[in-house]
């Protein structure tokens, strides 16, 4: 996947114009519904985006690391937040409203054709997403998400409660999932990781799969 964080010298430009806020671990940054605007760029750390149900049950959707922003919905359109952000680990962001923005922008232009991209990149993987909860089974969608976080060993450090938020799925329907992976022999677990034992090969299986071809 295409990497969406701003470069480091843009980063540093921008914390020229707004506050460094710093956050403790688990400490929430804003919660769905806020009508607050403005543009979020992470300083350093991470963010862990996501909902809590009526259940309280939680549905992860992404953690954001250095450079990665969030809120630009807010800022663009005066739109609520759609969801929850928690900062994981001390983290600190840099945190920019409309007026700062708007200078940064001025002075800056780069950072308003870097949002472009970062905006069209988002809306890419958000349409990627949503066709494969509409046409894919749970273990064909968990073999992509394997995919994505494996090292070059395929060695994936997730734990089955994180691989179930990302799909958003119980970890019981996850773990039927991973145990049907098993059984074609394309993976195995461990204690808090799962192997890909070949990687190749695996992508190739899921290619075929997909019924539609890669991008």
């Amino acid at each position: 996947m295409v990497n969406a964080a701003m470069s480091e010298e843009l980063l540093m430009l921008c914390a020229k114009f707004a506050p460094i806020k710093e956050y403790s671990d688990r400490c929430t940054i804003h919660n769905r519904g806020e009508l607050k605007s403005g543009l979020s760029i992470i300083y350093c750390g991470q963010v862990k985006i996501g909902n809590y149900g009526l259940d309280g049950k939680y549905q992860h959707m992404a953690t954001l690391s250095k450079a990665d922003t969030f809120g630009e919905f807010t800022l663009f359109n005066n739109l609520p937040r759609t969801h929850h952000a928690m900062a994981v680990g001390a983290t600190k962001v840099i945190q920019m409203s409309a007026s700062q923005f708007s200078q940064c922008s001025k002075e800056t232009p780069e950072l308003s054709s870097y949002l472009l991209s970062s905006m069209g990149l988002k809306l890419h993987i958000a349409l990627e997403r949503l066709d494969d909860i509409q046409r894919l089974p749970t273990y064909i969608r968990l073999a992509k998400v394997l995919l994505q976080y494996t090292d070059k060993q395929g060695h994936v450090v997730l734990r089955q409660k994180d691989l179930a938020e990302q799909l958003g799925v119980t970890v019981l329907c996850c773990h039927k999932s991973i145990k049907k992976l098993a059984a074609l022999s394309f993976i195995e677990t461990s204690y808090g990781a799962i192997n890909i034992k070949n990687v190749t090969d695996f992508t190739l299986w899921l290619e075929e799969k997909m019924s539609l071809g890669q991008l």
